[in-house]
């Protein structure tokens, strides 16, 4: 080939190996550029997730909570119904029935009975037993443990 042609082809190959190195320096800074632009969108992208699972576990605390209270609300209003149906119960009027033949000895009982005016006593005696059983079911049903203690 000769002087010029061993000149030209070291002379492209610097220009190849120039360009070569330029093309390598490119394709790094737009992978550094590229991977600094992915980073960035994934940290958006977890901080909007994150903040849609707050969202999200706001509304079942949300729930939960409503759950709890219409539970409780439930349980008043059970005690509620409870106590006006012990106290309209109080007053005892005896009837007759076609059932045993107990019904009509113990309506003998009570007219019998009502000489001793014991209306007022037998009220008060009713509005016990009822309170005193509420508070032994109480301690039962507190008294029970989750794990069978």
């Amino acid at each position: 080939m000769g002087i010029i042609g061993d000149a030209f082809g070291k002379l492209f190959g610097v220009i190849w190996d120039v360009i070569v190195w330029i093309g390598s320096l490119i394709k790094l800074l737009f992978q550094g550029l590229i991977d600094i632009l992915i980073a960035f969108f994934q940290v958006i992208y977890q901080l909007i997730e994150g903040v849609l699972y707050l969202i999200y576990m706001i509304g079942v605390l949300a729930v939960k909570f409503f759950f709890v209270l219409f539970e409780a609300l439930s349980v008043l209003w059970a005690l509620v119904v409870g106590f006006g149906r012990s106290l309209g119960s109080i007053a005892y009027t005896p009837r007759s029935s076609g059932g045993h033949g107990y019904s009509s000895m113990i309506g003998d009982l009570f007219d019998h009975a009502s000489i001793f005016q014991l209306d007022s006593f037998a009220v008060i005696l009713s509005f016990g037993i009822w309170f005193g059983t509420g508070v032994a079911a109480i301690k039962l049903i507190s008294s029970i443990r989750v794990g069978g203690d």
